[in-house]
């Protein structure tokens, strides 16, 4: 189910615009960090600080070992996890 929203926002995104933060969101519901990661980078990119959630809600929770996450989160001025 989840693969298909990826390939729904795939599509989606060859004809409009399709925020970051909705890749980023489904890549990580398929613990997908690789992607995830990109996807998160982007967000940041595009100025998309709404991400308040990341370290209190349990999607993102394989992420907070990850350097690259957590630089990622220091550039959002977000607290760390514990």
């Amino acid at each position: 189910m989840i693969e298909w929203r990826v390939d729904k926002l795939n599509r989606k995104a060859a004809k409009q615009y399709v925020s970051p933060a909705d890749f980023a969101d489904s890549y990580a519901d398929l613990g997908r960090k690789e992607e995830t990661i990109r996807y998160l980078r982007r967000v940041i990119w595009n100025g998309r600080l709404i991400w308040c959630f990341l370290q209190s809600g349990p999607g993102f929770d394989f992420l907070h070992s990850d350097l690259r996450y957590r630089a990622i989160i220091k550039k959002m001025r977000l607290p760390p996890a514990h």
